[in-house]
């Protein structure tokens, strides 16, 4: 049975022998990439979706997409029960085989909105029903959507949060879906914290589809649940704090959220070690989870030891540029948290100082590649409490503060920044970012609306280049320097042409935007600007191409924090309003 990787990456290589060293330490915990033709596990899901009278218009009909989505994708052998609740609850679907979606389908399809919001008592009854045919060898998950607060019934977060854990340490998790402005964040949050599943803030219910389809594809490539990481310093060595925001269990061991195939996990952990005159084990991890496919928990133990230097020669090593990024965005999250509680007590000007403060901290780091859109993001906080939004302005610090400190995500906690809030409409030659793409031939050639204009623009030293590197084959990318443009590089790429989508040509489109990403980080390009490849010329249908450049961009920024920011920039305007629409499918705070 495969099992995770432990990467100990400390912020430099060595501690002192003759004084106190502060070390960072990013606890990296990759678990194993998904296989070919890996049979999935057996799900037992109980979606409880709030109908009281706040969701009418487009959050039902929302609501009731994403539920029938989530119904279409699951087999025969899984599971699946419908909880509604207003200030009654119902279900309308007892936990069943999901035979016969056809009826679950027109079960959902008949939601209406009613009442008030009793919501603990929902998701109890989701949970119930999830618990009836529990299984520890099926991924069991209750997914509560709400966009209102809970007003009937219990309504004390910590009572709910305390019975969410509970029925998280039977097996049975909690994702929350919160939608709109109306909904308790502090109480979504907590329920997804202690439930071990996820949070997600929608601002617009035209998203619910695509999140549920993000949501069951994690299920489905969870590999391991109920994840602890236990710490035990070594030799005198101190834990000084954990910078993530995680629970502690009643053994002292910090919660992680599930191992998800291919999805890496970091921690970022503070140590004080003391005068180390030689070599010895600084400190000690052990890395646990339940398999669904084992009977024995499973357990990983990895140790830091690092070599002992002078001070003076220590003060000669560089810092690790990675460790340093994440340790600055753990504490960005802090800063939040803490702004959250100044703006609860009133105090609007020393929150929006601490924002402010902590955005130029932030850029005044060097070589921190997602300095900008974390800065663009606590720049958006601090408009909002500028303008007294306050009820937006908690969803979005909650939101934010939670994806990036429980370690969800070692990349952006937030597409909408990561793609500098949306495509653009303009020419990309004038994008003053560090490398640009170029759709081209297989001759690399200076043909085709977008290679001639780039060519033109970067000067005949470009062609010469290109030249060099004696073609390119499709699915493929080349780098030159960009000479005359405003970006130095330039990237060049092969997408295929269309033949009606039955010669593997999304596929080969991906690899297109797959390999110039992986080109821009062996160049250390922290900005990136991609035109829309495929269309024009090539015959790509828009739809279908804005969906393969978001889908696997979106999964490269997810999951690595080498590049701050993705530009799309489309050259006419029907291009520009497919890609927008395809962005706020998948682009949350």
């Amino acid at each position: 049975m495969k099992v995770p990787t432990i990467d100990l990456i400390p912020l430099r290589t060595a501690v002192a022998t003759d004084a106190v060293t502060t070390l960072d330490v990013l606890v990296r915990i990759t678990p194993p990439e998904a296989e070919i033709n890996l049979e999935r596990p057996t799900l037992n899901i109980g979606l409880v979706i709030d109908r009281s009278g706040s969701m009418q218009g487009q959050k039902i009909e929302y609501a009731r997409q994403a539920s029938c989505y989530a119904v279409e994708q699951l087999l025969p052998t899984d599971r699946i029960s419908v909880t509604i609740y207003d200030d009654l609850i119902e279900t309308i679907v007892p936990s069943t085989l999901a035979k016969n979606k056809a009826q679950i389908i027109r079960q959902l399809q008949g939601l209406q909105p009613r009442n008030m919001t009793a919501l603990h008592a929902g998701w109890r009854e989701g949970g119930m029903q999830v618990s009836q045919h529990l299984n520890p060898e099926h991924l069991n998950r209750v997914m509560l959507l709400s966009d209102g607060l809970a007003n009937v019934g219990e309504t004390n977060p910590d009572v709910i949060a305390a019975d969410v854990r509970g029925l998280s340490h039977r097996g049975v998790s909690t994702t929350t879906l919160g939608v709109g402005d109306d909904y308790n964040e502090d109480l979504m949050e907590a329920i997804a914290r202690n439930g071990d599943g996820n949070y997600y803030y929608i601002q617009s219910p035209d998203q619910l589809p695509n999140l549920f389809a993000k949501e069951l594809l994690g299920l489905l490539s969870t590999f391991g649940t109920t994840v602890t990481l236990g710490i035990k310093p070594q030799a005198g060595v101190t834990l000084v704090e954990v910078l993530n925001e995680l629970n502690v269990n009643a053994k002292g061991r910090y919660q992680l959220p599930n191992l998800i195939m291919g999805n890496p996990i970091d921690v970022v952990v503070r140590l004080k070690v003391p005068p180390t005159p030689q070599t010895t084990d600084l400190c000690r991890f052990r890395l646990a989870w339940n398999n669904p496919k084992a009977q024995e928990r499973q357990k990983l133990r990895v140790t830091l030891h690092l070599p002992s230097v002078p001070k003076a020669e220590l003060d000669e090593f560089p810092f690790n540029p990675e460790v340093r990024q994440q340790a600055a965005l753990m504490m960005a999250a802090r800063a939040k948290k803490e702004a959250v509680r100044l703006v609860d007590r009133g105090e609007y000007d020393t929150a929006r100082q601490l924002l402010q403060q902590t955005k130029q901290q932030i850029l005044s780091e060097p070589d921190l590649p997602m300095a900008a859109p974390e800065a663009a993001a606590l720049d958006d906080l601090d408009k909002e409490l500028q303008a007294r939004n306050v009820v937006q302005y908690r969803k979005m610090s909650t939101f934010q503060t939670f994806r990036r400190s429980s370690s969800h995500s070692r990349g952006h906690f937030s597409l909408f920044y990561a793609y500098g809030k949306g495509p653009i409409l303009g020419d990309i030659t004038q994008c003053q970012v560090d490398a640009i793409v170029n759709s081209t031939d297989i001759y690399l050639s200076d043909g085709g609306a977008i290679s001639s204009a780039i060519h033109r623009a970067a000067g005949s030293e470009l062609l010469a280049a290109c030249q060099q590197l004696h073609g390119c084959a499709v699915g493929e990318a080349k780098i030159t320097s960009g000479y005359n443009l405003p970006a130095q590089w330039v990237i060049h790429t092969v997408a295929p042409p269309w033949h009606g989508g039955h010669k593997g040509e999304e596929q080969l489109l991906a690899k297109c935007y797959r390999h110039c990403l992986e080109l821009a980080v062996q160049q250390s390009c922290r900005r990136i600007a991609f035109p829309a490849i495929g269309v024009g010329a090539l015959n790509f249908p828009k739809e279908i191409a804005a969906q393969v450049a978001f889908k696997e961009t979106s999964r490269f920024l997810l999951s690595n924090s080498s590049i701050g920011e993705v530009m799309f920039v489309c050259f006419d305007e029907e291009i520009h309003r497919c890609y927008l629409e395809e962005f706020q499918k998948i682009a949350g705070w």
